[in-house]
């Protein structure tokens, strides 16, 4: 154990700069139990010996050296069937429902982002409390391996399993247009109706397996009987496409499967928990049976009639295998490989082959129909580029607007003085930061940094605004105004949270309070004996839930006194070696130009932001306070 947690922390001396796999050291106890068990991820609990219904939690020890620069998440792929999962105690996220409100919402990715003000120097501990009680299901984490890491990392990990599925869905969504504008344009029979169906139907069946389709809202009931529908009706569409592919009248027996298959499929749009629907899964594959000799039997009657008998049988000799060996894959292990989805392309583009080789019996009105698509494609490139310049108008318009809205901060206040810098990633941005001025001469600061960038998060930072110059001049406690900010936010904020810092400068108490959001925190630097430190004090993310916990915290203000305020954008910057700027360079920017007004020290840190990115992949925005 000694050895596993001295690896452990070895692992994390980078402060997690890439993902780890958390396989190693999971123990599982069931509700009831006293003592914890030893258990692998990865491998179902149903395989380790337990049984179904079953409750419980499973438990690991996570050392972290140092406090991470970056935000961190845990990403737990699917888990059967619903669970709470926490870090150090606090919930971090939930899947599902446990009992005596029991929902099991088994086919969602578990990806859960942790608070900074969760993380701790040492031990930190990942409980995930679960409950399973469908016997077709192995439960517990069984699709794959956790993974813990920066936001970023994971989410690039979660990206790159989403790419195989979107390109597989592009193909299949391409040869899904490209035959219904043939049949729209009467260029293909029904067969390629028929065709372009199993194509869209197959993309539908996928859809519920991306992880990004899970952070969409999307009803999880929606995505299921989405999956399950689309899943039943698919191969009537295939055995439709063959039987008119060459003009061949549906037998009975093939009819009733038909019947049955869109019958199931129907049932499937009901509400039913997970057994029922797995039941009805294994007499689709009686009925997938079935059509497997009906669907030889009329490719063998047309084998040596046709070219395009001899295309089709190849393909779905291919999609047969495959098919085989998914389902068995699936038994065996309780892993979906997705193995069929290579198997029905591979049909599909050999059904766009037939197709083509009936079609090339037509090729001067194909050649016709050619020239008119090529002018419509023409008009339609002018078109786009006539709505791309208007969006392009647009957005300077936007860039405009937005520097309006945040004007920069050049100002002497009293014995305050105060710059800012903003500089967008795109055109406009989502960061936001303004300034209020009481009657009694006292000055209230705002800075937010709203998740993502572009159009979206510039449209919050535009709300923000709004509401700043509501609650500004009737609060001035900075954790009673964020409180206020974040309760006003957060019915329109949904998946973009936001992070922000308030502050109060009383000029006349000399006392400079403030509160945390999430946001990194302010830089004091004191130019006269030369110390640099950061302002204590964190708090919950803005946008994230209704009732938060926030502190107003005080420092006091004394002649010489510097703070910065800053948004992550400058410390995540990074060059085209992957590295980021980081708050070590920060601090020494900082102190480097302790001797330079707060204007020269701005333009200081904007050139070597621009010296050492190659673009900027995050809003910069920063300003700098002197107290004289």
């Amino acid at each position: 154990m000694l050895i596993f947690l001295v690896s452990f922390c070895f692992s994390f001396t980078s402060v997690l700069a890439e993902v780890n796999s958390l396989e190693e050291g999971w123990t599982f106890q069931l509700e009831g139990e006293l003592t914890p068990k030893k258990v692998q991820v990865g491998v179902p609990l149903v395989n380790q010996g337990y049984q179904i219904p079953l409750r419980g939690k499973y438990h690991l020890t996570i050392p972290i050296s140092k406090y991470p620069d970056s935000s961190l998440s845990v990403y737990l792929d699917r888990i059967h069937s619903a669970d709470q999962t926490f870090w150090n105690g606090i919930k971090i996220g939930e899947t599902g429902g446990l009992s005596p409100n029991y929902y099991a919402y088994w086919h969602k990715v578990r990806y859960y982002e942790i608070p900074n003000s969760l993380i701790g120097v040492g031990e930190n501990h990942l409980e995930v409390f679960i409950e399973c009680r469908e016997s077709e299901f192995r439960c517990g984490m069984f699709r794959s391996i956790p993974l813990f890491g920066t936001q970023n990392e994971i989410k690039d990990k979660m990206i790159y399993e989403d790419v195989n599925q979107i390109v597989m869905a592009a193909l299949f969504f391409g040869i899904f247009l490209q035959q219904a504008i043939g049949y729209a344009l009467n260029r293909s029979s029904k067969s390629g109706l028929y065709l372009a169906g199993t194509a869209i139907f197959f993309v539908c069946w996928r859809l519920p397996v991306l992880n990004k389709i899970h952070f969409l809202g999307i009803h999880p009931e929606i995505l299921v009987r989405l999956l399950f529908f689309c899943q039943f009706i698919f191969p009537v569409f295939i055995m439709l496409f063959v039987h008119t592919l060459f003009d061949r009248k549906i037998t009975k027996i093939a009819f009733l499967t038909f019947f049955f298959d869109t019958v199931l499929a129907l049932i499937q749009l009901f509400e039913m928990n997970p057994d029922q629907r797995f039941y009805f899964v294994y007499i689709w594959y009686v009925l997938l049976g079935i059509k497997v000799p009906i669907l030889i039997q009329l490719l063998a009657k047309n084998y040596k009639k046709s070219t395009e008998a001899i295309v089709v049988s190849l393909g779905a000799l291919v999609a047969t295998f495959f098919g085989i060996a998914d389902v068995l894959t699936d038994v065996i292990t309780g892993k979906n490989a997705y193995l069929t989805q290579y198997g029905i392309l591979t049909f599909l583009f050999s059904g766009v082959l037939a197709i083509a080789i009936q079609s090339s019996r037509t090729k001067r009105e194909l050649r016709n129909l050619n020239e008119s698509l090529e002018m419509i494609v023409t008009l339609r490139t002018q078109e786009l580029q006539k709505q791309y310049k208007i969006l392009h108008d647009d957005l300077l318009m936007a860039a405009s607007l937005q520097s309006k809205l945040i004007p920069p901060m050049e100002f002497q206040h009293l014995n305050l003085s105060v710059t800012s810098v903003f500089m967008p990633m795109e055109k406009i941005g989502g960061d936001y930061f303004d300034f209020f001025i009481h009657e009694d001469g006292s000055i209230t600061f705002i800075l937010c940094d709203v998740l993502g960038h572009g159009i979206a998060a510039a449209l919050i930072a535009s709300m923000l605004k709004v509401n700043f110059l509501e609650i500004a001049p009737k609060l001035k406690d900075p954790s009673s105004f964020l409180h206020e900010l974040n309760a006003k936010m957060l019915p329109v904020v949904e998946k973009n949270y936001i992070t922000a810092v308030a502050s109060h400068f009383d000029l006349k108490k000399q006392v400079l309070s403030y509160s945390v959001m999430g946001h990194p925190s302010p830089f004091h630097i004191n130019r006269k004996d030369g110390n640099l430190n950061p302002l204590t004090g964190r708090g919950p993310i803005m946008g994230w839930k209704k009732d938060v916990q926030l502190e107003s915290f005080s420092h006091p203000l004394r002649s010489g006194d510097r703070f910065f305020f800053y948004t992550d954008g400058i410390t995540e910057s990074h060059n085209r070696e992957k590295e980021m700027f980081g708050e070590v360079r920060l601090k020494e920017t900082l102190l480097e130009g302790i001797s330079l007004s707060p204007k020269d020290l701005n333009e200081k840190i904007k050139n070597q932001i621009k010296n050492f990115t190659f673009r900027l992949s995050d809003d910069v925005t920063y300003f700098t306070i002197d107290f004289l």
